[in-house]
């Protein structure tokens, strides 16, 4: 799902030219709400999606591959007039969404009968339609006119639905949360991303979606949350804690060593959870790039994983979690601010952002397209000092957030009016 230059980072990898997973993205309950309004967002690499007040979904930016799911290729919102005209997704007849992901160059909702719909790009099986085209359409769907009418719904498995969805920012396969409380991952796994022992991408060949298989969580484990990563995901498992597995170059799984987890057999099966310190459990996932960040039971936030641009928050630039001892009370909490906690965590591709408990927000790490929203371009996060010298992000007179999303090189925030 990733459009790049030759540009690559201090971890020799290849850069975006543009978006998430993200998003990570959270959200949170919107105190007010007016028509047109939006309780929910997620934002990509190119790509923003909002779930409106009416339940409908609304996607803009860049649409190439149909990831804004209106039956075309056109960008929309980078001229004038064009979101005052913007069109609603077509879901399908009298369907609307309870909540949206979007990944790269896809998007998708969970919808009000439970299931779910991904369109977009689907060169890895990543939209879990088992379904390919002839040239030039080949490998996407909402691209071509009357698509999304006929968009088929993702097959979780018979009598199955789901509770929870995620992709994010850089990410080529999705995840959700069953009925059940299991967890089922379709698209790219050529880091074991998937969560089924082995690199077999899922979803991109007939009947696959028919057979993948609910990821082994642990002995009579399931999950509560879930965060789709670069190449990785991760979990809140029914007791608090937290796992994590795919890629694991920079420590993102969070387990003091840099080996790639569930991608050979029986990876799963004896996968740690994350060490986040003496008797803490989390209430939040998100999951970035080459990091993660997770809300602990106290309302602390920590990250762990690739920390060039400082994404990690903890006054360092060095990688956490990658070498053994660094994981647990090792890793410091980040600082917020005196007196102040988080209740809502997201992050882009290389930073990070929190949902203050007063309603303000503060993002840290890389800064080059302003995407910390502090008027400058300036990296924050990785001097002894700068996070307690950061300041919130500037919404407007009065107005506070309701709900966060980072993706690769933007911000986005809902605020206590719905705008």
């Amino acid at each position: 799902t990733r459009v790049t230059t030759g540009v690559k980072d201090t971890a020799g990898n290849a850069m975006s030219s543009q978006y998430e997973t993200s998003s990570g993205f959270s959200t949170s309950s919107s105190s007010s709400s007016s028509a047109s309004s939006a309780p929910a967002i997620a934002v990509s690499r190119s790509h923003s999606c909002a779930l409106l007040d009416n339940s409908s979904v609304k996607c803009w930016g860049r649409n190439q591959y149909g990831q804004l799911g209106i039956d075309n290729t056109t960008t929309m919102g980078d001229n004038s007039g064009e979101m005052a005209v913007l069109p609603t997704v077509n879901l399908g007849t009298g369907r609307t969404a309870t909540a949206i992901a979007v990944g790269g160059n896809h998007s998708c909702a969970l919808l009000d009968n439970a299931s779910v719909k991904c369109w977009g790009l689907n060169d890895s099986g990543q939209l879990g339609i088992n379904f390919f085209r002839t040239y030039p359409n080949i490998l996407r769907m909402g691209n071509i006119s009357g698509d999304m009418a006929v968009l088929p719904t993702v097959n979780l498995g018979t009598g199955h639905t789901a509770t929870a969805i995620a992709s994010n920012v850089r990410t080529d396969h999705t995840c959700a949360i069953l009925d059940n409380a299991s967890v089922k991952c379709w698209g790219i796994n050529d880091y074991g991303q998937l969560g089924i022992d082995n690199t077999t991408n899922m979803g991109d060949n007939t009947g696959e979606m028919d057979v993948l298989p609910s990821i082994d969580l642990g002995t009579g484990r399931t999950a509560t949350a879930i965060a789709a990563g670069g190449y990785h995901s991760c979990a809140i498992l029914d007791n608090a804690s937290v796992k994590c597995w795919g890629r694991n170059n920079t420590g993102q799984l969070g387990i003091d060593n840099t080996t790639d987890m569930g991608d050979n057999t029986g990876e799963m099966a004896v996968l740690p959870t994350v060490n986040l310190g003496t008797g803490r459990t989390a209430t939040a996932i998100a999951t970035g790039w080459y990091h993660s960040c997770a809300i602990l039971d106290n309302a602390s936030v920590k990250c762990w994983g690739y920390n060039t641009y400082a994404m990690l928050g903890i006054g360092h630039n060095r990688n956490m979690g990658d070498n053994t001892g660094e994981m647990g009370d090792n890793l410091p909490s980040i600082d917020l601010g005196t007196g102040r906690t988080a209740t809502a965590i997201a992050a882009g591709t290389n930073h990070s952002c929190a949902l203050l408990d007063n309603g303000s927000v503060k993002c840290w790490g890389y800064n080059a397209s302003g995407q910390l929203g502090i008027e400058n371009t300036t990296i924050m996060g990785r001097n002894s000092s700068e996070m307690a010298q950061l300041t919130g992000i500037n919404l407007g007179t009065g107005r506070t957030a309701t709900a966060i999303a980072a993706g690769d090189l933007h911000t986005c925030a809902v605020l206590d009016n719905a705008s």
